[in-house]
């Protein structure tokens, strides 16, 4: 069973593979990725899409500046050299990523998670992106004080909702797979 906290449910590496394999639209596909492999707000996913120069290949980060952050303060997103490397040929190849409306990103999760399987599609939103990477980060024994400068959290709403998630030896070990790197 996935443990589910008080505001979102926590994917495993292996229902983001699946629901990664049914979404047919390329744009979309990159979409879900980036919003797993960010683990940005939506808020942010959707203004990034207006401004992919904010990615930063050389350096592996987005950097979100303050004015379009929630606490106010510029933020580097870290990213690992896998995902960046992915994310600069989808840009430099003239594609553009895709978020609608939260609800709508949510429904859409909900019905790719359906159609890919997932044990209760009905417990993701689209915040469950970013909860599953901060805890695969966690998990994956990233140093606290660089997840907390790249998510954009404090210390208590990273204990509340991100850490001591249920998962199984073989899911962390997946965990630290999709995490290579990072940082």
């Amino acid at each position: 069973m996935v443990k589910k906290t008080e505001f979102y449910r926590l994917l495993k590496p292996s229902e983001v593979f699946r629901i990664e394999s049914v979404i047919k639209n390329s744009d979309l596909r990159m979409s879900f990725k980036t919003a797993v492999f960010t683990g940005m707000r939506y808020k942010e996913l959707k203004l990034f899409s207006e401004h992919p120069e904010w990615f930063h290949f050389n350096r592996k980060i987005i950097i979100i500046p303050r004015n379009y952050t929630k606490t106010k303060d510029e933020r580097k997103v870290n990213l690992t050299p896998q995902f960046s490397e992915l994310l600069y040929y989808f840009l430099h190849g003239g594609h553009r990523l895709k978020y609608s409306v939260y609800q709508s990103w949510s429904a859409n999760l909900r019905r790719w998670a359906a159609l890919a399987r997932v044990e209760n599609p009905e417990d993701l939103s689209a915040g469950s992106t970013r909860k599953a990477w901060e805890s695969w980060l966690i998990e994956s024994g990233w140093s606290l004080s660089r997840i907390l400068a790249s998510q954009g959290h404090d210390m208590n709403t990273s204990m509340k909702h991100y850490y001591n998630n249920d998962v199984t030896p073989e899911e962390r070990i997946n965990m630290k797979e999709m995490t290579q790197g990072w940082g």
